[in-house]
């Protein structure tokens, strides 16, 4: 039976969060703390999140550790959860000398110094400092006497439920928010506070919601190239802000005031706009029940159908929300109005406008073609 690691630490208290800040060697800071993997319920998001701990920054902080004496880090934050983590507290820190009636020593002293000790086989996972793991991780490979340095390593408990899950991805949200900017794919994926994320991951995880999935949404934040992917994840996002935004009457700069818990509602006028657009748009509805592939309306001579490109998707929900701002037909109608049309790149209403069948590739979109398309379609 192997011993149980024991970390010397310090116990804290901040909001609901226990904390354990302890001091760690990097040779174990490699081996045991792994990344987020916990914390993402769409799969394809997490390995695309995991690569996204690109090499170049690893192998710059892997460089550092090895190369300068003065390395220094600031703290990682880890969750960690199952095994037997224990906490062991020391039982007093007062001088047994006549000093000790000299020395102020806050209730909250006597009791947060101790040892946390572990059996290794406990889950452990970065919230804050993915990148510097990654580069720890790669120095302790390169150089076994890097994994004698110590770091500090901030631990929380995570509790693997829905709730708990829930609880610590909004802490890495949180800590990352406050120390660079967040990617949006980290946001959609992770952020429980941003109302446009939970639908859009709503409108992907939930089996109540037909339209879109990890087979038919492509995770990659460049264009939509892949044969089975409608569009991507980033333009759903894109295109929920839009309609969120819409119906809390702000703009989609102020929708970081907001929060999904109390604002529900939205939610009902997304998945109204995404299944009268399934519904009403013949090729979509192929493409769902597979009796067509995507590349069947994407790319051509006549650049395919306007809703199997991002650009297209964003133009079609601004003027679905220009006619609902007119207050004066349902939804459902209006967007079976709108796809009624010859929504073909190629066609009459948006060739030359926003597809060139000149050079056969999609053109930059003026506000005034905008306009003229928003005026035919609406129509």
């Amino acid at each position: 039976m192997s011993k149980r690691l024991v970390l010397p630490c310090l116990r804290g208290y901040l909001g609901t969060w226990v904390t354990y800040s302890c001091m760690m060697r990097l040779s174990d800071a490699a081996d045991l703390i792994g990344f987020a993997h916990e914390l993402h319920q769409i799969g394809k998001l997490s390995d695309k999140i995991q690569r996204e701990l690109n090499d170049d920054r690893a192998k710059e902080i892997s460089d550092y550790l090895i190369n300068n004496e003065d390395r220094f880090f600031n703290s990682l934050v880890v969750a960690i959860y199952d095994g037997d983590p224990n906490w062991h507290e020391v039982e007093s820190i007062r001088p047994n000398n006549e000093e000790a009636s000299s020395l102020e020593i806050p209730d909250y002293a006597e009791n947060c110094l101790g040892f946390l000790s572990i059996t290794r086989d406990e889950k452990l996972f970065a919230l804050d400092g993915q990148h510097r793991l990654a580069g720890i991780k790669s120095a302790v490979d390169s150089n076994e006497l890097i994994g004698n340095d110590l770091i500090s390593v901030i631990i929380v408990a995570h509790s693997n439920t829905p709730d708990g899950k829930v609880r610590s991805r909004r802490l890495f949200t949180t800590l990352n928010k406050k120390a660079k900017l967040v990617s949006k794919d980290a946001i959609i994926a992770l952020d429980e506070d941003d109302i446009s994320a939970r639908v859009t991951r709503a409108l992907i995880e939930s089996d109540e919601y037909p339209w879109f999935s990890e087979n038919n949404v492509s995770f990659s934040s460049g264009p939509v190239r892949d044969s089975a992917s409608i569009t991507s994840i980033v333009n759903i996002y894109d295109n929920v802000q839009k309609i969120v935004a819409y119906k809390l009457g702000v703009k989609v700069s102020e929708l970081d005031r907001y929060r999904f818990k109390g604002n529900e509602h939205v939610l009902t006028l997304v998945v109204d706009f995404f299944r009268y657009t399934f519904k009403h748009c013949l090729e979509l509805s192929k493409v769902l029940d597979y009796k067509a592939s995507v590349s069947d309306y994407r790319g051509g001579d006549n650049g395919g159908h306007l809703l199997f490109r991002p650009v297209g998707w964003d133009l079609y929900t601004d003027i679905v929300i220009r006619g609902l701002g007119f207050g004066s037909i349902e939804m459902g109608e209006m967007i079976k109005a709108v796809l009624a049309k010859d929504l073909y790149l190629g066609g009459s209403v948006l060739a030359n406008k926003i597809w060139s069948p000149k050079q056969k590739r999609i053109l930059k979109l003026s506000s005034k073609n905008q306009k003229i398309i928003t005026r035919e379609l609406l129509a």
